[in-house]
C-alpha cells in the first residue's frame, strides 16, 4: 500500500477546481493499491465527504496564517507519524511549507501546478513573493522536487519561463467522466431555470465570484450582446466575495430582468442540458473542470485564451477562443454560435466525443496512478 498525503492551504468544497480535482483521485484511485491523506485548513463539508472516501483528514488550522512554526511541525509530525512515502502538494504555500519539511524528511514529492506560481499572482504582496522565492530555491538547492504535474502544455510554458529549478513538468488532462452525478436534481432549481429559460438562449458563467473569475466582464460582454440579440439571458452559478459588487454592476446596467445571481449549486453538472452556451473570462486558468464538464454535457465554451482552454477547444472544435483583452472578439465569438443552432450543435458533440475518446476520467487516473507507483518503485 502506498501512502500519499496531499497538502493544500485553501479548499472549500464549493465551485472548487483544485478540491474536485482532488475527489476524483480520492475516489477512483484503486484502494488496494494506494492510500490517501489531506492536510488542509478545515471545513465540515470537505471532512465529511473525504471521510466517506475513506481519506485519513488532518486539520492544520495553522494553514490559514501567512507564516506560522506551528504548521511546519504539524505538517512534519503528521508524515512521519502516518509513514507517508509521497508528498503530493497543490499551491505556493502548501508546496513552501511541505518542501522545508521535506529536506528533513527526504520524502518523494509532487508538487501540482493549478495555473498559478508567483509571477502575476495576485493574492501574495511582494515581501510574501521574495519569501517564497526565497524558499522556493532553498528547497531545490538543498533537496529537489520530484515531478511536477501541470494541467495543460500552456501550463507548462508558463511555469517554465517563470523558474528552471523544477524537473521539466509533466501534462495532465483532468478531463471527466459523462453522465455521471453524484446528486439528484434539485427540483426547485430545475424549476427556476426552466421558468427563466422559456424560450430564451442561455448563457452561463460558472464560477467563484472572484478575481480571477472576471464575472464583471461576463456581465459588460452580455451588456452588449444584449442589443443585438434580444432573445438571451446570463446565469451567474457560484458564491464569492465579490458578488454584492457584481450585483450593484447588473443593476447598474438595468440588466437584473436578464442576468440572474443563481447561488452555487451542488450538482450543476445535471443542469448543463438547458445551457446554450458556456462562457468564461477568466484572467488566469489552469484547466477548469467546467470546461471538462461542459464538453461531456455537449455544450459548446466560450472562452479567452488564458490557460489551456485553446489547446483543448480549437484542437476538437468544441467551441470559440477570443483574445483575452478583447471583448469585442468575445462578443463575435458568442454570437456567432447564439446565432447559428447547427454550429451550436457540432460544438457540442464534438465536446463529447473528446471526452470519450481523449479526456476521460479513466485515462487521467492511469496517468496519476503510475506516476505514484514509479515514484514508489513499485
Amino acid at each position: 500500500m502506498i501512502k500519499i498525503c496531499h497538502i493544500v492551504n485553501h479548499i472549500t468544497g464549493r465551485t472548487d477546481g483544485v478540491y474536485s480535482h482532488l475527489k476524483m483521485i480520492f475516489k477512483n484511485s484503486d484502494r488496494t493499491k494506494f492510500q490517501h491523506f489531506l492536510i488542509f485548513q478545515g471545513g465540515e463539508k470537505i471532512e465529511r465527504e473525504l471521510g466517506s472516501l475513506g481519506v485519513k483528514v488532518f486539520v492544520s488550522h495553522s494553514l490559514k496564517k501567512k507564516i506560522s512554526i506551528k504548521t511546519f511541525i504539524e505538517i512534519l509530525s503528521f508524515i512521519r507519524d502516518n509513514e507517508i512515502e509521497i508528498i503530493h502538494t497543490h499551491m505556493i504555500k502548501a508546496y513552501s511549507i511541505s518542501g522545508l519539511v521535506n529536506l528533513f524528511l527526504k520524502k518523494k514529492s509532487i508538487f501540482n501546478y493549478h495555473g498559478l506560481f508567483l509571477n502575476g499572482n495576485p493574492y501574495n504582496n511582494l515581501l510574501e513573493k521574495i519569501i517564497y522565492r526565497f524558499i522556493h530555491n532553498t528547497i531545490n538547492l538543498f533537496g529537489k522536487t520530484d515531478v511536477v504535474l501541470v494541467p495543460s502544455k500552456r501550463s507548462k510554458e508558463l511555469l517554465l519561463k517563470e523558474t528552471t529549478l523544477f524537473p521539466e513538468p509533466v501534462v495532465y488532462y483532468n478531463g471527466c467522466a459523462v453522465n455521471q452525478s453524484s446528486f439528484d436534481i434539485d427540483p426547485e432549481m430545475l424549476k427556476s431555470i426552466l421558468k427563466i429559460k422559456g424560450g430564451k438562449l442561455i448563457i452561463a458563467f460558472i464560477g467563484r465570484l472572484e478575481i480571477q473569475k472576471r464575472a464583471d466582464k461576463a456581465i459588460e460582454l452580455f451588456r452588449d450582446l444584449i442589443l443585438k440579440k434580444k432573445n438571451i439571458c446570463l446565469l451567474i452559478f457560484g458564491e464569492g466575495k465579490l458578488e454584492a459588487n457584481l450585483q450593484k454592476l447588473v443593476n447598474k446596467y438595468g440588466l437584473s430582468k436578464d442576468i440572474k445571481f443563481m447561488g452555487y449549486v451542488e450538482g450543476i453538472e445535471n443542469f448543463y442540458y438547458l445551457f446554450d452556451i458556456v462562457l468564461f473570462t477568466s484572467d488566469w486558468e489552469g484547466m477548469p473542470l467546467t470546461m471538462w464538464e461542459a464538453m461531456a454535457n455537449k455544450v459548446p465554451v466560450v472562452a479567452p485564451d488564458v490557460g489551456g482552454f485553446k489547446e483543448i477547444i480549437e484542437d476538437n472544435n468544441c467551441g470559440r477562443i477570443y483574445h483575452p483583452a478583447d471583448l469585442k472578439d468575445a462578443e463575435e465569438k458568442v454570437l456567432e454560435l447564439l446565432n447559428n443552432e447547427n454550429s451550436r450543435k457540432i460544438s457540442g458533440e464534438n465536446g463529447i466525443k473528446a471526452i470519450e475518446k481523449k479526456y476521460n476520467q479513466k485515462s487521467f487516473i492511469n496517468q496519476i496512478e503510475q506516476i505514484y507507483l514509479n515514484l514508489a518503485g513499485r
